[in-house]
Order: structure tokens, then C-alpha cells, then sequence
């Protein structure tokens, strides 16, 4: 009678597990056509009803198989506008990069013998007095090694003379990752603010860079001023980064059945659209996938 006891507990303990299972989805994906005219609209049929459907067109920032990238090859390329103004005095800007500054924003920092200081000035178009002067594209694919971060600073220097100390101001400021594979341009710092940027005061507290939301400015003394020094350096900026590709969720499990799907691609071209289906509970998940090709004529 134990014996049956048991054999029954366990039969009940058997369905009561194999009820936390998830399906598996079952679903199927075809098109009405696999080449369309540019503008036109690529519609995709859908059999099964998944709880979830999430949708890849294979177009820019939407392409299934770069979901978890976060890193990748390509050339990272350096651009800001500067304005310089008032003041008679020469060289008192320098853009430096370091690949082996601590991350301690302080002067000892700056000038420890461990840190070792790029002087790329050179590089860059400077303002000689216009406003928004653009810098060109700076290539600092020099400084590229795996995932070493770097460090972007701008170094300001006024000296004691019977002139005026320069005024400079920043008042754009990006990175961008150009991928190898695709060309595409991944923003490593965006903007100023993406900058993260912080100021290390050396000399002359009167005569230091001040930041704001899209730029950072530093206003030089007058003349027989005490000497100035002052650096704003960037938080560490990791030159190979990437950002993960997205897909567009189309249905939720309280959704009907989901039979048809469409998408209009913007631009002619090759590309792979993928559908993703999830059964989804909270003891399990399972997924599917499936793919077709869709060409887009001009």
C-alpha cells in the first residue's frame, strides 16, 4: 500500500514539474515575395502563436546577429571645434591622449612618471579665432589595443607677459568607432556631456577650465597675470566599442495571434529579417528562430 502510496506522490510530483514547462514555440515565417521595389512594403506571414515575437529587419542597428555586440574592429576617429579668443599668446592649447593614466584626477596624477602623456595637437586644426573651427578627423588608432581604455585631455598654459592670456573654449567633442565590417559609426563618446569630463587645477585658480553641458571654456588673465596651467580630462573612453543591435518587439503573449507582418526599408539592398519567438513563463523560456531574405531593389 506504500509502495502505491509513493509511486502515486511521485506520478503527481512528475505532471506538477512538467506543467512549469515552457512549450517550445511553434511558428513558422514566410514571405509573399522575396525581392520588392524600394519603398514598398515587405510583408512576411506568420503561422503558430508564441507567446512572444520580436523582430529584426536586418537594416542598420537592427540586425539579429549583433544583439550581444559590444565591442568591435574598426578605426576610432576624433572630432571638436574650437574658439579661440582675446590674448597674444602662442601655443597655449595642446590635445594629449594617455593609455596609462590612473583615473585619479589630481596633478600628482597627471605628472606621476607612470603616466605617460600623447601630444597630438598637431593633428587637429586649431581656432584662430573663428568660432566653431573644426578640428578634422583625428585617427587614434595608435592607441587601439584591445580593451585598454584611453584618456582624452585638453592641457591650457598662460604665461606671465606684459600680454593678454588666451581664451579658449571646446564646443564640440566626439568619438566615433568606424567598424571594419559594415562601416558603421558607433559612438564612443557622443557629445561633451559623454565625456564625463573633469578638471585638474595646476596653477592660477583665477585661470581654470569651467564646464558646462556642451562645452568647457577656459578664460585667460590679463595681461601680467600669473602663469596658468589647467587640464579637463575625459573619462576612460574604450575606442573599440560597439553598440548592441535592437530588435522591435511585435507581439505579447495577451496579443491575438499574430498572422501577418509588414516593413518598409528605407534604403535598396540585401538583408537577412529574422523573427524571434519566446515561450516564456516564470520557470522557463524557450526560444525560436527563424530567418528569411528579403532584396530590396532600387
Amino acid at each position: 500500500m506504500k509502495k502505491l502510496l509513493y509511486i502515486l506522490m511521485g506520478g503527481v510530483l512528475a505532471v506538477s514539474c512538467s506543467t512549469k514547462d515552457s512549450p517550445s514555440p511553434d511558428f513558422n515565417v514566410t514571405v509573399r515575395s522575396d525581392s520588392y521595389q524600394l519603398g514598398d512594403t515587405s510583408f512576411f506571414y506568420l503561422t503558430g502563436n508564441p507567446y512572444t515575437l520580436t523582430f529584426w529587419a536586418g537594416d542598420s542597428t537592427h540586425r539579429y546577429k549583433y544583439r550581444h555586440r559590444t565591442t568591435a574592429a574598426g578605426k576610432p576617429e576624433m572630432h571638436f571645434t574650437s574658439y579661440r579668443q582675446g590674448g597674444n599668446q602662442n601655443n597655449s592649447l595642446q590635445l594629449m591622449v594617455s593609455t596609462d593614466f590612473p583615473g585619479v584626477y589630481d596633478s600628482a596624477s597627471v605628472y606621476s612618471p607612470n603616466t605617460h602623456w600623447t601630444d597630438l595637437t598637431d593633428k587637429a586644426k586649431l581656432s584662430t579665432g573663428t568660432t566653431g573651427t573644426a578640428s578634422g578627423v583625428i585617427d587614434l588608432s595608435e592607441f587601439l589595443s584591445g580593451d585598454r581604455p584611453i584618456y582624452i585631455a585638453y592641457r591650457y598654459t598662460g604665461q606671465k607677459s606684459t600680454v593678454a592670456q588666451r581664451t579658449w573654449t571646446i564646443q564640440s567633442f566626439s568619438v566615433t568607432n568606424v567598424t571594419d565590417e559594415d562601416k558603421a559609426r558607433m559612438p564612443v563618446a557622443a557629445d561633451v556631456a559623454a565625456g564625463a569630463w573633469a578638471i585638474v587645477k595646476m596653477k592660477n585658480p583665477a585661470v581654470q577650465w569651467v564646464l558646462s553641458a556642451a562645452s568647457f571654456k577656459v578664460t585667460g588673465g590679463a595681461a601680467n597675470s600669473d602663469e596658468a596651467e589647467s587640464w579637463i580630462i575625459s573619462k576612460p573612453l574604450r575606442l573599440n566599442k560597439a553598440i548592441p543591435d535592437v530588435g522591435v518587439p511585435i507581439k505579447k503573449m495577451s496579443d491575438n495571434r499574430l498572422g501577418t507582418y509588414f516593413s518598409i526599408y528605407k534604403t535598396a539592398g540585401q538583408y537577412t529579417a529574422t523573427f524571434e519567438a519566446a515561450t516564456t513563463t516564470v520557470y522557463d523560456s524557450k526560444t525560436a528562430v527563424q530567418s528569411v531574405d528579403v532584396n530590396i531593389l532600387p
